[in-house]
């Protein structure tokens, strides 16, 4: 990082501070034509703006094709993985935001009492250029999703894609455009984290951040220092609670679908198994099974994918070498295939003194921990700094429930896992180390949106009885507490 640097291509590259001054124009400037674009934008009628989205979700599904072309080149992906995981989520996206979100952002009545003299309601008003940060497990998606929420909102966007996923976060821009919305709506900026730090500072109204926790508190921090609205969407560590009356077959089965879709690169992804005892050993044998029937590969139907994140190959080697030197089992997998993929793994006798088990894996391994019963499972799986997504398995709805309360986590399922990322009228987001606002939803439209209360009188009047020269003294107030509060 000192001096003269050299992209992949090996071409020269400017010191840091030269690069960062770049970065910085190039922020400003995208920040700019947003905010003049926006102008347009919020100006039409929600019904003009529906029309828009509409045109987005066809524009979408005509571009499939290149899209998942693009993502399989840029990351590894199986084009089957690339539809599935990236282009038909965002159409359901699209979908769900062109048929709801004039609902969201419709005027919200108030009851005004005690003012009776008065009405009241909440107005959403989009709060201006919203500047996206996005990942690269997912690098069309959760480039479009943030995106077409803000544009919902009546926002704008400046974009910075992931520097290992350019091109496909890159494509949400050409979607829209295609679309035929107002100019230069969704501009994009390229870069490393210089960019990113750039984009902060240029002026957006509110920030989205999906990423580690480390990076998001940097982000945070610095978003916070210009009193910036944030929406973080951090890292996670999905404990997975299963009881003694779960299903062990259909269990197994979830754990290594949560644990292993897109080679466990998810911040919902399985990364945390405990068994409550009863159930401990025919979950195992359902797990050995579950795990047979998929390979480390990008080959349908088999195939988990790559482990195609910058330095992820070695995070997730180093973290299950450190707990089989601490005594873990390999019950399957631990190794790597390849340059690109990690076998399946799942491991035993682990404890929450690995790293396994304390810090986040974003790889195809799965710890199981047996514990005695309900009491300790919960309290391990709430034993951790971050809160993004749990799951319960359990053969008795109440108890699934019961314990469903109990955890610690922005979105819990129940006998299944990852699936309320794809309902897109629930609101996704953690707690803790997993970020704050949400995504999805009434709430994630309005997140992008400045909330402002507005009253009117009923009828006219000369003047409000509570102005000055006040009327009524003290037995009229105290008349006024009884009435409103006394009882």
């Amino acid at each position: 990082m000192d001096g003269d640097r050299r992209d992949p291509g090996g071409l020269s590259l400017p010191p840091p501070d030269v690069a960062a001054e770049a970065a910085a124009g190039r922020a400003v400037a995208a920040v700019a034509a947003a905010r003049a674009a926006q102008v347009v934008w919020s100006s039409l009628t929600l019904g003009e703006r529906r029309a828009g989205l509409q045109a987005v979700k066809r524009a979408l599904v005509k571009a499939a094709d290149h899209i998942v072309e693009v993502v399989a080149d840029e990351t590894g992906k199986a084009p089957l993985d690339a539809l599935e995981g990236e282009v038909l989520p965002a159409a359901v996206q699209a979908r769900y935001l062109a048929r709801t979100a004039h609902r969201h952002l419709a005027p919200r009545r108030v009851g005004p009492q005690p003012v009776l003299t008065k009405r009241a309601w909440v107005e959403y008003r989009p709060r201006g250029v919203a500047g996206v940060i996005s990942p690269w497990n997912f690098p069309f998606f959760l480039s479009f999703q943030p995106a077409l929420t803000a544009l919902a909102a009546g926002c704008s966007v400046v974009l910075k894609p992931a520097s290992a996923t350019p091109r496909s976060g890159a494509l949400v821009a050409e979607v829209v455009d295609a679309a035929r919305l107002p100019e230069g709506l969704v501009q994009v900026v390229q870069g490393g984290p210089a960019t990113g730090r750039a984009l902060v500072g240029a002026g957006v109204d509110v920030l989205s951040f999906t990423g580690s926790s480390a990076v998001g508190r940097e982000v945070a921090a610095s978003a916070a220092a210009r009193l910036v609205p944030t929406l973080l969407e951090l890292g996670g560590k999905h404990p997975m609670v299963v009881l003694g009356d779960a299903d062990p077959v259909r269990a197994a089965r979830g754990a290594v679908w949560g644990g292993c879709f897109n080679a466990g690169q998810a911040c919902v992804s399985v990364e945390r198994v405990y068994v409550v005892a009863e159930a401990y050993e025919e979950f195992l044998a359902a797990l050995r099974r579950a795990v047979a029937e998929v390979e480390a590969s990008a080959q349908p139907p088999r195939g988990i994918g790559p482990v195609f994140g910058p330095g992820q190959m070695e995070v997730v080697e180093a973290q299950v070498a450190e707990a089989v030197a601490a005594g873990a089992i390999l019950l399957s997998g631990g190794r790597r295939v390849g340059e690109s993929f990690y076998e399946p793994t799942v491991l035993l006798g682990v404890d929450h003194s690995m790293a396994v088990m304390r810090e986040e894996t974003f790889g195809p391994v799965l710890p199981v921990m047996r514990v005695a019963n309900e009491e300790e499972a919960v309290a391990r799986a709430n034993d951790s700094p971050y809160g993004l997504h749990a799951s319960v398995w359990s053969g008795d709805p109440d108890a699934a429930r019961r314990v469903a309360a109990r955890l610690r986590a922005g979105t819990v399922a129940i006998n299944d896992a990852l699936v309320n990322y794809g309902i897109p009228g629930l609101p996704f987001g953690g707690v803790g180390d997993s970020g704050w606002g949400r995504m999805g939803g009434a709430e994630g439209v309005q997140g992008f949106c400045d909330l402002v209360a507005v009253t009117e009188p009923r009828w006219r009047r000369r003047r409000e009885a509570y102005w000055f020269p006040r009327r009524g003294g003290m037995r009229l107030r105290r008349g006024l507490l009884r009435l409103l509060a006394g009882r």
